[in-house]
């Protein structure tokens, strides 16, 4: 069943999303207070002038308040493999491999799992590790880190980095978000 917002709700998100006020719009648009409020509650509809009115002032395209949200869903059997340096693991892929603002990809690693002997450093500002269960050892340029169960690491993905399993006889599943997203991980070699 397709559902989709009303043009007024959609209008107070984009509003909203921007950290507008409803006062500001007004300002920007000529139009009251009123009359954007009966908009976003629908208590009535915009004329196409107004709608356009409304859309400048708040700095959305008109056509981004009737687009249809674009969703991908990543069936757990489905996930493809990603190829993020590693040595004894399986990375699949989260996220659709087309998403270039945010890369998620989940490592299940064997014992002596490891992102390999050689630091090396991701395309992407942000990288964060999570790991959903076991241990593991993060080498962050000269310094080092141990997860377990439940911790979370921030750090930037450009700096030299590398990983190992904590433990030589145990499994550890690891959660890796990076943003922005990376240019191919379906086929991704990192220098």
């Amino acid at each position: 069943m397709q559902h989709r917002l009303p043009i007024g709700e959609r209008l107070r998100h984009a509003r909203e999303a921007r950290q507008l006020t409803l006062a500001v719009v007004a300002e920007r648009s000529g139009l009251t207070k009123g009359f954007l409020s009966r908009v976003e509650r629908e208590a009535t509809s915009p004329s196409v002038t107004s709608l356009l009115t409304i859309c400048e002032a708040i700095g959305v395209p008109l056509a981004d308040i009737f687009a249809t949200p674009k969703a991908v869903v990543m069936r757990a059997a489905d996930r493809p493999h990603a190829t993020l340096p590693g040595q004894l693991v399986v990375d699949t892929l989260l996220t659709a491999p087309q998403e270039r603002k945010l890369t998620v990809i989940e490592t299940a690693v064997g014992p002596d799992g490891s992102g390999g002997d050689e630091l090396y450093s991701l395309p992407c500002a942000t990288e964060v590790c999570y790991v959903v269960e076991g241990e593991i050892e993060l080498i962050l340029d000269t310094d080092t880190y141990r997860l377990a169960t439940g911790d979370c690491i921030t750090f930037d993905g450009t700096v030299p980095h590398t990983w190992r399993s904590g433990s030589a006889l145990s499994h550890a599943r690891v959660i890796w978000i990076l943003a922005p997203g990376l240019p191919d991980p379906l086929h991704y070699v990192h220098s």
